[in-house]
């Protein structure tokens, strides 16, 4: 996923490549729908993803919980319930994306659905589309840090099962490789 490619793994890669300097990774970007399925597909070999999503066939273990607040514009001030976003545009990665699938169900529970969606490839789109006025999004508390973004736009906290989702680390249950074995100590280390 592209907020772990951005906040959570340069330091696992930088402990993998110093453990197993001869290895090689190569990170490739998606949804969590888009990776789990190269990895069912053998056209990947592991993928960070984010409940929810479909686990079919796939070994995993948790590899951290992200905090996802809800981020507006300024200008809007601080969002306490969705009934306070009406009909306003979702801003958000393409569909099989699992914090969009979050931000929508927390819309659906209060019988809201988005006026309309825009979708991005980008953190750093998003969050400039948020700043601009565009619309609201779900951004992980630790790509807001990473992209220093906490003073360009509202931060709002999500409540109960939408305010945070755990990534993991899957891989297909019969392929457990030396390399995955390494990748998956540095989860736990």
């Amino acid at each position: 996923m592209e907020s772990t490619a951005a906040a959570r793994l340069p330091p696992i890669l930088a402990a993998y490549h110093a453990a197993w300097p001869q290895g090689g990774i190569e990170v490739v970007t998606g949804t969590s729908g888009a990776v789990a399925a190269k990895v069912r597909n053998y056209d990947i070999d592991a993928a960070f993803v984010a409940q929810p999503f479909s686990a079919d066939g796939l070994a995993a273990i948790d590899a951290f919980k992200e905090e996802l607040p809800l981020i507006s514009p300024l200008a809007w001030g601080a969002i306490t319930s969705a009934r306070d976003l009406g009909d306003r545009t979702v801003i958000a990665f393409a569909a099989g994306c699992s914090y969009r699938r979050i931000l929508e169900s927390w819309l659906n529970h209060e019988g809201l659905a988005p006026g309309r969606v825009m979708e991005f490839a980008s953190y750093h789109a998003i969050v400039a589309c948020v700043a601009a006025g565009s619309g609201v999004a779900i951004v992980p508390r630790s790509v807001l840090a990473v992209l220093g973004a906490e003073h360009s736009v509202c931060v709002s906290a999500l409540s109960g099962s939408y305010a945070h989702a755990q990534t993991q680390l899957v891989w297909r249950a019969d392929d457990d490789t030396p390399a995955l074995q390494a990748l998956r100590q540095q989860l736990i280390a």
